[in-house]
């Protein structure tokens, strides 16, 4: 029994401990009870079937492994395991795969039930193998988290008292729409000009920044600093350029300083759940929108996060989550671009975010909208070849949130607020996030900071804003001309990231303004 045990918990834990720092231990209770109880069933079934306990322990263990296994080997050979069909179609790797799989299962169930050989010195090497690769990542866990708690939480906590604004003032709408390129980036690499999306935005009155960038080119680092006021020099300072616990700029967005101001002013504070973690249903607001987040499998509700998606592409289970996934993703980016013009019926002052995770990937959209056969769900760009799966969602998601905007101007009282903006580009040139190392060029960062900002104000005056804005002066702006306040606005700087240091800020303001500059002066790129 105890291989078993230790081969149905050993792959979740060491999925948690190579992504310890983007996770918490809530994720491993529903995956360890599942993995658990269905393996400890099988073995008792399997017995009762055969009658000896060794041959169904190393049945149930080697069909557990092969489970675990698939995902990562099917990974493995995406690129490498396909038949050509006539017509331009392709065969595999799964429709290749999956036989090979169920085959081998079959003929490896068969001979160990037809076995008469004594199988306990197999059984006790596979215990003592997987017991060490079970210590090892039970290690790994005990002394991270160690790290992660000393320092978990104790970023700026600020407490407001309830403040009441001499004036009456606007509802305030924050709409994210996450990985969307500014449209001279889009002109230069994606051979499409976005002109007409910023003609209409004009058109409404919008300020649109034409050389807008982020601050940080990640959305767990970028959305911090906007909903903070602030740069996040303090995290290398205090948790190192690498840190065990990468979670803490994410938490910071749960408690976030702008929120917390709305509230001491009055507004109800409303959220649009996004399947980040920063501004999922544990963001701090009033009221809660929430589209059941869930899909379907086997009888199980399984929600549609972001470190569940990539847990179970690592099991044979990824053939299968395909098509409800991607229902899933649509029916959660849709139900935004639905609700929120009405939540200006709601009475009294209102802030609402909507962190819409689209353009960026998984490309589940095409132009019109309709379903992307070969989606691949991933949530990292996938390179220069999956440009037109991007562009074609963003087409979708630009007449969505137009008539979305359009629909909350004509449904509110009075003129809102509107903040719409990117929260960083697209990373199409640095490719998957193992290759961002070898892919790093000067022309992939532009790519990557280059982002769509735009702003509403009721009143049309926009002599604050400049063309260059990064969204870190967003609410300094805002707090001032609508809210009395007197916020020092700070320099509008950008910072490189890398995976392999996710708090290692390198500067690379100066480089884009040279780029930009070089952009500009080149026939066509005005």
């Amino acid at each position: 029994m105890w291989p078993v045990l230790l081969v149905a918990v050993y792959p979740i834990l060491y999925f948690y401990a190579n992504n310890i720092s983007e996770l918490s231990l809530v994720f491993l209770e529903k995956p360890l009870c599942f993995s658990v109880a269905i393996s400890v069933s099988l073995v008792f079934l399997l017995y009762r079937i055969c009658g000896n306990k060794e041959k169904s322990s190393l049945v149930v263990t080697g069909l557990v492994f092969v489970f675990f296994s698939y995902g990562h080997l099917s990974k493995y050979l995406n690129n490498k395991l396909f038949i050509p069909l006539p017509g331009g179609m392709v065969l595999g790797p799964d429709k290749i795969l999956l036989p090979i799989v169920f085959l081998m299962g079959g003929f490896f169930v068969y001979k160990t039930l037809r076995t008469k050989s004594d199988l306990s010195g197999l059984m006790s090497f596979i215990n003592i193998v997987f017991f060490l690769l079970f210590l090892t990542s039970v290690a790994t866990i005990f002394i991270n988290e160690i790290k992660k708690n000393r320092g978990d939480g104790d970023f700026a906590k600020v407490e407001l008292g309830r403040q009441e604004s001499s004036v009456e003032t606007p509802d305030v709408y924050h709409i994210i729409l996450d990985g969307y390129a500014r449209n001279d980036i889009l002109k230069d690499l994606y051979d499409y000009d976005n002109g007409e999306f910023v003609a209409d935005l004009d058109k409404m009155g919008f300020f649109v920044a034409k050389k807008a960038r982020t601050n940080y080119i990640h959305t767990y680092l970028s959305l911090p600093s906007t909903f903070y006021m602030s740069y996040l020099d303090f995290l290398p300072e205090k948790y190192g350029r690498n840190p065990v616990n990468g979670s803490v700029a994410k938490n910071m967005m749960l408690d976030n300083l702008v929120t917390k101001k709305f509230k001491s002013f009055g507004y109800k504070t409303i959220n649009f759940v996004s399947s980040w973690e920063g501004t999922n249903e544990n963001y701090l607001a009033d009221v809660i929108f929430n589209e059941k987040k869930t899909f379907k499998m086997l009888g199980i509700n399984i929600p549609t996060s972001e470190s569940n998606m990539v847990f179970l592409q690592t099991t044979l289970l990824s053939p299968l989550i395909q098509e409800a996934w991607e229902d899933a993703l649509r029916r959660n980016t849709l139900s935004v671009f639905e609700k929120m013009p009405d939540v200006a019926y709601l009475g009294g002052p209102k802030y609402v975010l909507a962190h819409i995770m689209a353009p960026h990937p998984p490309y589940v959209f095409t132009e019109d909208g309709g379903v992307v056969n070969e989606a691949i769900l991933t949530n990292a760009d996938e390179g220069v070849e999956r440009r037109p799966y991007y562009l074609n969602q963003l087409k979708f998601i630009t007449k969505q949130a137009t008539i979305m905007i359009e629909k909350i101007m004509n449904n509110s009282k009075k003129p809102p607020i509107i903040i719409l903006q990117a929260d960083h580009g697209p990373a199409s040139t640095l490719g998957r996030r193992d290759d961002w190392k070898s892919n790093y060029s000067q022309e992939a960062v532009r790519e990557r900071s280059g982002i769509l900002y735009a702003v509403f104000l009721p009143d049309g005056n926009y002599e604050e804003f400049s063309k260059t804005m990064t969204p870190i002066n967003t609410y300094g702006l805002l707090f001032n001309k609508y809210f009395g306040e007197n916020n020092d606005l700070l320099p509008d700087r950008t910072y490189y990231t890398s995976y392999d240091e996710i708090y290692g800020f390198y500067d690379v303001t100066d480089m884009l303004n040279q780029l930009d500059d070089e952009a500009v002066e080149l026939p066509g790129k005005q």
